[in-house]
């Protein structure tokens, strides 16, 4: 897969983006006109979205696979066991994430959390559709709060352009609604996903997450009429 971007590049984004509370402060003013408008200034207010600037989000620009983990991490790993992050499991299994980078600890949760993100994985890598959802249910499901299902798959127009290992997972995004084919049954798997789309998927991501945990929560009584479901 092809960097589109230098480390020199990358470096100086992922350190502004990695400004926390003070980016996360700023209205985004460059994303009037996004479609995921809503969803990233929702995720934005949770502290789980920061921009490339104090007040830019750069919503078309391509996803690197540093920024996604950390949006996964953030928005859905944040219960992760707890450990040094410079030599647990996910700290000695990593040889490309410099055990100082902002990032570091985002890519450990998401090993330690079982996702399977290369040994090797490349932070300054641009990220295809079908790796964000993948990882992003993959984080859903390492909550355990998502029983085990049998479904009928998709039809996807563009399968044969699908990833093998990663065809289970797209197929439960896909019924789990954190995604959609368009109108010709397509799904774009190798389409480098942009910064608002991973947010909109992540959004419904978390917002499946908070309703399976009321659903589910073990503090709660069920009724007799829940108990028969």
């Amino acid at each position: 897969m092809k960097k589109t971007w230098t480390v020199t590049a990358l470096s100086f984004a992922l350190l502004v983006s990695a400004a926390g509370s003070a980016l996360a402060s700023a209205s985004f003013r460059d994303i009037g006109e996004s479609g995921a408008k809503q969803q990233i200034e929702a995720l934005q207010a949770k502290g789980v979205v920061t921009g490339v600037a104090a007040d830019r989000f750069a919503p078309g620009e391509r996803l690197l696979l540093a920024q996604g983990m950390a949006m996964i991490a953030r928005g859905l790993l944040a219960d992760a066991p707890a450990g040094d992050d410079k030599t647990g499991p996910g700290g000695a299994y990593f040889t490309s994430i410099p055990a100082d980078a902002w990032y570091h600890a985002s890519f450990v949760a998401a090993h330690d959390r079982g996702l399977d993100l290369p040994a090797d994985a490349d932070p300054a890598g641009a990220v295809t559709k079908e790796q964000f959802v993948h990882y992003a249910m993959q984080a859903l499901e390492s909550t355990k709060r998502f029983p085990m299902i049998n479904l009928v798959p998709a039809a996807l127009a563009d399968e044969d352009q699908l990833t093998v290992e990663y065809q289970g997972t797209i197929q439960r995004a896909l019924h789990y609604g954190l995604v959609d084919l368009d109108e010709s049954g397509r799904f774009h798997p190798q389409t480098r996903i942009t910064r608002e789309d991973a947010a909109s998927i992540l959004y419904k991501a978390i917002a499946l997450y908070e309703k399976q945990a009321k659903t589910n929560d073990p503090t709660k009584p069920q009724s007799s009429q829940d108990s028969s479901k």
